[in-house]
């Protein structure tokens, strides 16, 4: 049985006081890293990082509005204070509103922006330095199979900046190696999908737990999509009734 021991690593999840953050905090906790889980919500991040604590894992809460630069060089610089060293970067913090293209207004836009695409550029452009000083830095995005298609639930400005996120991560990615290795990782899928079930948590912190192992030593620059291959069409449901039946878009193929 292989194990993945980051034994000694600080790792930063933004976003980490709920959902996929607080999913990735725990496993990256769990396999040995120091985790600092940065967020906007003072109560449930505090809250988050006792729970961790109460697991044996060593966990500091820091507040932190990834949409303003000098809020990620604090977060930064009090990881490093705290833990002595920064290895793991994990872009989580990110949202959207479900407003029709019609009624998007170009506040609503921006605020998208400066949340999915900025606020990871700002981490990464505060974390880099600090990565640079050890060598053998890992970040890792979390974009969105909007980023490889269109959101279902989300508004126009999520699909473009998880788009983006792709290509941050790519061009990150060339520009800080050989010391940092950066990779996007997209969560989806649905019950309609072929594994009959929706995304949850532990699958995304198993993704990101991969990418920043030695397992992944190779893989710099690439997309993970882990959606239960929900983007591909599941089987069509005029394929369990006889020929006649079939619609007459598909009998005229």
């Amino acid at each position: 049985m292989i194990e993945i021991d980051l034994d000694g690593e600080t790792a930063i999840v933004t976003g980490g006081a709920q959902g996929f953050g607080r999913g990735t905090a725990e496993l990256l906790g769990r396999a040995g890293c120091d985790v600092v889980i940065a967020d906007v919500q003072v109560e449930k991040g505090e809250t988050a990082a006792e729970e961790l604590r109460e697991e044996g894992i060593e966990t500091e809460f820091v507040e932190c509005d990834v949409t303003d630069p000098a809020a990620a060089e604090a977060l930064v610089e009090a990881t490093v204070e705290r833990f002595g060293s920064l290895e793991v970067l994990v872009n989580n913090a990110g949202g959207s509103t479900s407003d029709h293209f019609d009624d998007l207004d170009f506040d609503t836009w921006m605020d998208g922006v400066s949340l999915n695409l900025s606020g990871p550029f700002n981490c990464t452009k505060a974390a880099a330095p600090a990565m640079r000083e050890h060598g053998n830095g890992r970040i890792v995005n979390i974009s969105s199979m909007a980023g490889r298609n269109v959101t279902v639930h989300g508004n126009a400005s999520y699909t473009a900046t998880k788009w983006g996120l792709i290509g941050l991560s790519k061009h990150t990615a060339r520009d800080l190696g050989p010391d940092v290795r950066v990779n996007a990782l997209c969560p989806g899928g649905g019950p309609n999908g072929p594994l009959g079930r929706g995304v949850d948590r532990h699958d995304v912190a198993n993704g990101v737990l991969l990418l920043v192992s030695d397992l992944a030593g190779y893989v710099d620059g690439t997309v993970l999509e882990v959606d239960g291959a929900g983007s591909l069409n599941a089987r069509p449901d005029y394929l369990d009734k006889p020929p006649e039946e079939w619609p007459e878009w598909i009998k005229n193929q």
